[in-house]
């Protein structure tokens, strides 16, 4: 896989994990690691609520798809998004990959339609998570 392939699929990934959290827990590394994502949620989350009351276009997705500002959360969910890539075969990636799309989908349709476009993500991660 091209190297730009792998970083749009962690972005993403990463996106993905905050909008659905804590589904992807189990990928963080450490205890503390899992706390400092609880913590970034919960502040992503805040933001994001106003937004999805607004009237017109709501721009939800933007406090969960932004960067975190510090490199302790960073490092967080970059490697909880780096697991989720990891597996072995697209099989094991589709199972790996399910309870986040079916969170996603559930959380918000429109927004995941459009992180699983093929201008946002690789063509192995669109197969993963095409149509579950």
């Amino acid at each position: 896989m091209p190297v730009a392939h792998y970083f749009a699929d962690l972005r993403a990934m990463a996106a993905m994990v905050f909008l659905t959290w804590p589904v992807a827990r189990e990928y963080t590394g450490t205890p503390q690691l899992a706390a400092a994502l609880d913590r970034e949620f919960d502040h992503r989350h805040a933001r994001a609520l106003p937004m999805m009351s607004a009237a017109g276009k709501r721009h939800s997705s933007r406090p969960y798809s932004a960067p975190p500002t510090d490199s302790f959360t960073t490092g967080a969910v970059l490697g909880a998004a780096a697991r989720l890539l990891e597996a072995a075969d697209p099989a094991e990636a589709r199972t790996q990959l399910a309870p986040i799309v079916t969170r996603l989908r559930r959380t918000n349709l429109a927004l995941s339609a459009y992180m699983r476009r093929p201008a946002w993500i690789s063509p192995a991660l669109r197969a993963a998570v095409k149509d579950q």
